[in-house]
C-alpha cells in the first residue's frame, strides 16, 4: 500500500474541510488581485464563500454524493471552508500584519 499520495488533490481530498480550504485558498490567492483592483475588499470575501460552495458542490457531484438532504449541510460546510481559507491566508501570507484601513472619500 502506498503511503505517499500520487496526486496532490483528488475528489476525496476536496470533500474534506482541509482539502477544500487549501484549494479555495490557492484559487483565491492567485485570482484576488483582479478583484481588488476593480472592486471593494468585501467582494473578495464573497468570492471566497461562493468559491467554497462551488468546490464542495463539485466534489459532491463528482463523488455521486450530492443529495437534497446534503445540500443544507454543504451550505454550512461552505461557510466553514471559507472561514478556514481566510484564516489560512492570514496565517500564511502575513501572520504579524497590522490592519491599516484606508478611508476612501467618494
Amino acid at each position: 500500500m502506498d503511503t505517499i499520495p500520487r496526486e496532490f488533490f483528488d475528489i476525496s481530498t476536496l470533500d474534506t474541510v482541509s482539502g477544500a480550504a487549501v484549494a479555495v485558498y490557492l484559487i483565491v490567492r492567485f485570482t484576488k488581485p483582479v478583484f481588488r483592483r476593480f472592486l471593494p475588499d468585501w467582494t473578495v470575501r464573497l468570492y471566497t464563500l461562493s468559491l467554497s460552495w462551488m468546490v464542495l458542490g463539485f466534489a459532491r457531484v463528482a463523488d455521486n454524493a450530492f443529495t437534497a438532504r446534503g445540500l443544507g449541510l454543504m451550505i454550512l460546510d461552505g461557510f466553514v471552508v471559507a472561514f478556514a481559507a481566510m484564516g489560512l491566508h492570514e496565517a500564511v501570507h502575513d501572520p504579524g500584519a497590522r490592519k491599516i484601513f484606508i478611508r476612501r472619500d467618494s
